[in-house]
C-alpha cells in the first residue's frame, strides 16, 4: 500500500481504488484549484489545493469511521467505502475560484448538485466507483449534496455519514480551519482536532445515529468554536481576499450577461484555465479585461467603506446578494451619479460592492456531561457547555457579517465616503 505525506497529517494510506479515484480528471482537476482563491496578495503562503483539501478530508472521515466503529457501532464495509468515497468527492462540483464564482446569483448558474452529478454519474469516476469501489454512483452522490439539495429518504447511515462530513461534525470545515490556518500562518486558530476525534460518541435519538462529544472533549469542541470565528474575521473575511474575489466575479458576471460565454464554459476548468479563459475572452478595455489585468498585476480595488447589521441601510444593500444585475444596477447607479454631479469620477465598474456570505449555522454538536446541571437535559446544546446564548452569538458575529464597498482609486473612496448617505438612497430606489 502506498502513502501520500499530507503536511497536516502525516502520511495518509493509499490503497489500488483509492489510487484510481485520484488518477480521474474530475480529482486532478481539484490539485489546480487553491482552497483559498486568491491569495498572493495577502496570504502568499497559503497555496493548497482542493485536492490536498479532498485529502484532509478522507483522513478525518476515515479517523471518525474508525472511532465510531471502535466504540461498539457497526457498519457495514460498503457504507464505509461510500462515505470515504464521498468524501473525496466532496469539492468535485466546486467551480473555479468557488468563493467568487459561485456567489454570482443570475438565473444561468449551473448549481453545486448539477456539476457533481456530472463528475460523479457521467465521467469517468462512475466506472471508478463501481469497478474498483464497488459503489452506486448515486449513492455517493445522495452523500455529497449540500444542505440546500438534501436528498430526500436517507438511510440512518447515510443521514450519520452526512453529520460528519458537514454536519454536527463537519470534518468538511475541520480540515478548512486547520490546513487554512497553517498556510495563512493564523497561528491563533488552534484546533484540537485529535481530542475531538478522541472524544466522539455515537448516541441514539429517535431512529437516529447521532454524533456527540463527552466532557473530556469540552475543551476540543470550544477551541473548535472559537477558532472557526477567529479564521472567518480574520482570514476568510479579510478585505485583502475578499476584494480580488468581488473583481473576479464581477468579471465573470459581465461575461455572461454580454454573452461572450456561458457559465457552462467554466464547469470544467481549474483556476489557472477559468483566469486565462475570461482574460482572453472579454473584449479589449471592458470591464472584464480590466478588472482581470488589475488582478494579474497585484492592483486590487480599495475599500472605500464598510457597514455591520446594525447600519440602517444594510437591509437594502444586503437583499442584492440574492440577484448579481441588481446589485450590478446599484454599482452603476452609484458611478452616473457622482460622475454626473461632479462628486467623483467613476466608470461603471470602478464601483463595486462586497456582500458576505450568509452566517454559518451554530455549533450543532452535542455535547454529555457526566453530571447534567440541575434541570439540565443530557444531551446538552452548545449554548449549555459555553454559556453563549443567541443574543451574545448574535453580537459576537456583526463584525463577520459587514457590507464592503470598494472602489479603483483613493479619490473616489473618498468621494464614496462623503456622499454615502446619498447614495444609500439611491440604492433604496434601484428596482
Amino acid at each position: 500500500m502506498r502513502r501520500i505525506r499530507d503536511e497536516i497529517w502525516g502520511d495518509i494510506p493509499v490503497n489500488r481504488a483509492m489510487r484510481a479515484l485520484l488518477e480521474t480528471e474530475a480529482m486532478q482537476r481539484l490539485k489546480g484549484m487553491r482552497k483559498l482563491g486568491f491569495v498572493s496578495g495577502s496570504f502568499p503562503s497559503a497555496k493548497h489545493s482542493r485536492l490536498d483539501h479532498a485529502l484532509g478530508v478522507y483522513y478525518l472521515t476515515g479517523m471518525t469511521l474508525k472511532r465510531i466503529t471502535d466504540s461498539g457501532a457497526y457498519l457495514e464495509e460498503h457504507e464505509v467505502q461510500g462515505a470515504l468515497a464521498a468524501a473525496l468527492l466532496l469539492d468535485v462540483g466546486r467551480y473555479p475560484y468557488a468563493e467568487a464564482v459561485e456567489n454570482i446569483a443570475l438565473p444561468e448558474v449551473i448549481g453545486q448538485k448539477e456539476l457533481s452529478r456530472r463528475w460523479i454519474e457521467d465521467s469517468e469516476v462512475a466506472r471508478v466507483l463501481t469497478g474498483e469501489w464497488n459503489l452506486e454512483p448515486h449513492n455517493v452522490l445522495r452523500l455529497v449534496a449540500r444542505e440546500n439539495d438534501l436528498p430526500i429518504a436517507l438511510t440512518p447511515t447515510e443521514h450519520l455519514t452526512r453529520d460528519i462530513l458537514f454536519g454536527s461534525l463537519d470534518v468538511h470545515t475541520l480540515d478548512s480551519l486547520v490546513r487554512d490556518a497553517k498556510g495563512a500562518k493564523a497561528s491563533f486558530a488552534l484546533v484540537n482536532a485529535e481530542g475531538l476525534m478522541e472524544n466522539l460518541r455515537v448516541v441514539g435519538q429517535g431512529n437516529r445515529a447521532l454524533l456527540a462529544v463527552d466532557e473530556d472533549g469540552a475543551g476540543a469542541l470550544q477551541s473548535y468554536f472559537f477558532s472557526r470565528y477567529l479564521m472567518d474575521y480574520n482570514v476568510y473575511g479579510h478585505h485583502a481576499l475578499r476584494i480580488p474575489h468581488t473583481m473576479f466575479a464581477r468579471a465573470v458576471q459581465d461575461c455572461i450577461q454580454d454573452e461572450i460565454f456561458a457559465f457552462d464554459q467554466l464547469t470544467e476548468k481549474d483556476d489557472a484555465e477559468a483566469f486565462t479563459f475570461v482574460q482572453e475572452s472579454a473584449p479589449h478595455e471592458s470591464a472584464s479585461a480590466i478588472l482581470t489585468r488589475r488582478l494579474s498585476e497585484r492592483r486590487p480595488y480599495l475599500r472605500a467603506l464598510e457597514i455591520d447589521p446594525r447600519h440602517h441601510s444594510y437591509t437594502s444593500l444586503i437583499r442584492l446578494k440574492a440577484d448579481a444585475s441588481w446589485r450590478r444596477r446599484v454599482e452603476e447607479a452609484w458611478s452616473r451619479y457622482l460622475t454626473r454631479y461632479r462628486k467623483g469620477v467613476a466608470g461603471s465598474f470602478d464601483i463595486l460592492i462586497d456582500i458576505p456570505n450568509p452566517p454559518r449555522p451554530d455549533v450543532s454538536l452535542r455535547y454529555i456531561r457526566r453530571m447534567p446541571l440541575p434541570g439540565e437535559r443530557n444531551l446538552t446544546d452548545w449554548e449549555g457547555l459555553s454559556g453563549i446564548n443567541g443574543a451574545l452569538n448574535e453580537e459576537l458575529a456583526l463584525p463577520l457579517h459587514r457590507i464592503r464597498i470598494t472602489t479603483a482609486s483613493q479619490d473616489l473612496a473618498n468621494s464614496v465616503r462623503r456622499h454615502a448617505e446619498e447614495l444609500f438612497t439611491i440604492a433604496k430606489e434601484v428596482g
